[in-house]
């Protein structure tokens, strides 16, 4: 998996970590606990898009609660969890799934500890893990994307996540699910929805290669106390991960042709390798799934992202150009 460039005491990354963390919790209160917006605006059917296979409608999620090989998994924030989830859905928190002890925060656990996380859920070989959450799916599309990468089941989005599901007048539940832990294989992981930042750097102005700033003008602005540089990565195409979304304050995908537009204006094409990366890796995989959903069959996550590439540190090999965010045609707030 990628790497952080350059290495620091335990203590000196711990303290690092923490700084981040604190700078950060202002952010994660604002959009981490807040409900979806409540919407007529309703999902288009996943049989729209290339790859059907990777987004849950309500409906067909439905007819499958009791199904023993489809796992729901909400990582909404656990008071909102507790407030209410969907029936038999199990709670785990994309934190759980960040290293620590890495001078880059937002990068992927290590594997025995995200097995853990995928084992106390319940998760088995074969199943289908249904994920969503109150934030727009980025916390879900996080963990579904670590689900690919670790290689152990198949992952679907709730299209329109818990919004929906509660505007449609579902069930809900305040009861915690009984789940046994499950034991996984140690397998190798799927490195091709992978990339570092020294493998981009490289790639950087070949025609078959393109990167993705999934970055709002907000996160792009954003320096951690001085700690991040302004700026993107040479060539990238600004595309905020929200644009994804039918109506902001949703976990709507947007209709399949106005997302094929979205990145087709950008001259992203499906025959590129296309590597997205955000503030950290988390919004990113948004984008990563959503670019799934519509065909891009080569698109791979830059874990470091910018908190890696665009880190205010002595002898960092990589250069940045200017931030550049363009309009929305729809008025999105951006």
């Amino acid at each position: 998996m990628a790497t952080a460039i350059g290495t620091s005491p335990a203590s000196t990354r711990r303290a690092a970590y923490l700084t981040v963390v604190a700078l950060l919790l202002p952010l994660l209160a604002a959009c981490g606990g807040r409900a979806e917006l409540s919407t007529t605006v309703k999902p288009f059917p996943a049989a729209q898009y290339a790859h059907p296979e990777l987004l849950a409608d309500t409906g067909w999620l439905a007819e499958r609660l009791n199904d023993p090989f489809v796992r729901v998994v909400d990582l909404s924030p656990r008071a909102d969890y507790e407030r209410g989830h969907l029936p038999g859905a199990v709670h785990v928190w994309w934190q759980d799934l960040v290293e620590i002890n890495n001078p880059t925060y937002g990068m992927l656990v290590d594997p025995k500890v995200r097995k853990g996380v995928f084992e106390r859920a319940g998760i088995e070989n074969g199943m289908t893990v249904v994920a969503y959450d109150n934030a727009g799916g980025r916390y879900a599309a996080r963990f579904l994307w670590t689900l690919l990468y670790a290689n152990y089941a198949a992952g679907r989005l709730l299209n329109g996540g818990s919004g929906t599901w509660r505007a449609e007048g579902r069930p809900l539940s305040r009861d915690i699910p009984s789940i046994r832990p499950t034991r996984l294989p140690d397998i190798a992981p799927n490195e091709a929805v992978l990339i570092n930042g020294d493998d981009v750097r490289a790639a950087l102005g070949q025609p078959g290669f393109v990167a993705v700033d999934t970055r709002t003008r907000d996160e792009g602005l954003e320096t951690w106390g001085g700690t991040l540089r302004f700026g993107r990565v040479p060539g990238a195409r600004s595309i905020p991960w929200d644009r994804n979304l039918e109506q902001k304050g949703t976990a709507i995908v947007r209709r399949s042709g106005e997302l094929s537009k979205l990145y087709e204006d950008q001259s992203v094409r499906r025959d590129q390798t296309v590597a997205v990366y955000s503030l950290t890796g988390m919004n990113a995989a948004h984008t990563f799934w959503v670019m799934r959903v519509l065909g891009y069959d080569n698109v791979r996550l830059y874990d470091g992202s910018w908190a890696e590439w665009g880190a205010a540190r002595p002898g960092t090999p990589y250069e940045v150009e200017p931030l550049a965010v363009g309009g929305d045609p729809r008025g999105r707030e951006t």
